[in-house]
Order: structure tokens, then C-alpha cells, then sequence
């Protein structure tokens, strides 16, 4: 009876070893469904700007322009301004405000910081200076709201005689969805079929 048990056992873990081997192999194998994108960062007026696509400063400056006339709900409409030189733009998706306010980030902050507040020393949580530091340093550290906007453009390209599609997402440092901090702008024709 113990050599069928230790006979079994061995080819268990013989082929729990195995398998993973041959798992690995077939998954190298597999071709990537990701694409593999260039990211080119530009500064314009304090503002960071990402693309996927080389962009030139005449291009630039009018992603900027889109940018800062894109700025409220009730702004009646855009003024869009084509980055594609050559072309006129059109908005395929109207813009959309989004407010983040990380509670569920803010929350895994404050769950670990409770488990470092455990393993403090109690004579360092009697004082009443410690507790305050303390709570001072976890409010510190509060994560505060994201505001965001995105949308789809459009515009025709004489070069390449295609539309091409843009997907822009601006991280905004104000509520009203003013003050953009952050740009990102990719072409996204193969999002579209096109």
C-alpha cells in the first residue's frame, strides 16, 4: 500500500512539474493581440501633451487651441482646430465630463494605514501630540478628486487621402473642468476599422 501511495505521489509532483513547462512553451509560441504604441511627449504653455503620432509645433499648438475651447457643458459647441494639417476636423463624439473621486483608492490608503497604526508602540499612541501627527499624515496623504474630458475627433488627411480618428483625454485641475493639466491624443483608426 505505501508503494502505490509514494508511486502516485511521485507522478503527481512529476507531473505538476511538467505540465507548467509545456504551458509556457505553447503560450511563447501565441502571437500578441496587443499593439505596441509609440508615445512622443510634448510641452506646450506648461501643458503635457502624449500622442502616439509625431506631432509638428503647427499641430501642437492647435491640439492646444482645441484644447482650452473645449472647457464646459454649456459651452454651446466646439471649435474644433485640425491637428492633421490639410484637413478640417469634426467631433465624431461630444465631449464627456467625468469627475473620479478615488474613494475606493483613498479607502485601501486608509485600510493600510490603520495596519501601520497597529504596529506602532502603545507608548507612542497614548500621547496625544503622536494620535494628532498621525491623523495629520494620513490626511496628508488624501488622494483628492480626478476631472476629466474626453472625446473623438476627426479629420481628413491629404497625405494619407483617409479620415483619420483622434481620441483626446484632458485631466483638468479644477471641478468647472478648467485649467487642463494633462493631454493625451492618439490616432485611433484601428479602434474604428478604418
Amino acid at each position: 500500500m505505501k508503494n502505490i501511495f509514494a508511486f502516485s505521489l511521485s507522478l503527481i509532483i512529476l507531473f505538476s512539474f511538467v505540465a507548467p513547462s509545456f504551458a509556457s512553451i505553447e503560450v511563447s509560441n501565441e502571437t500578441s493581440t496587443q499593439q505596441e504604441v509609440n508615445e512622443h511627449a510634448y510641452s506646450f504653455n506648461e501643458l503635457e501633451i502624449i500622442s502616439n503620432t509625431i506631432l509638428t509645433e503647427q499641430e501642437i499648438e492647435n491640439l492646444y487651441n482645441e484644447v482650452m475651447s473645449i472647457n464646459t457643458l454649456n459651452s454651446g459647441g466646439i471649435t474644433a482646430y485640425g491637428p492633421i494639417s490639410g484637413g478640417s476636423t469634426k467631433t465624431e463624439i461630444a465631449p464627456i465630463y467625468r469627475t473620479y473621486k478615488n474613494t475606493g483608492v483613498n479607502e485601501a490608503k486608509n485600510l493600510i494605514f490603520a495596519y501601520m497604526m497597529k504596529k506602532i508602540p502603545k507608548k507612542l499612541t497614548d500621547s496625544v501630540f503622536a494620535n494628532w501627527l498621525f491623523v495629520k499624515l494620513n490626511s496628508w496623504s488624501k488622494i483628492s478628486p480626478t476631472y476629466v474630458g474626453s472625446w473623438v475627433s476627426s479629420s481628413y488627411s491629404t497625405a494619407e487621402k483617409k479620415r483619420n480618428y483622434h481620441a483626446t483625454v484632458v485631466h483638468y485641475g479644477k471641478s468647472n473642468y478648467t485649467s487642463p493639466k494633462s493631454v493625451q491624443y492618439f490616432q485611433c483608426n484601428y479602434w474604428f476599422g478604418k
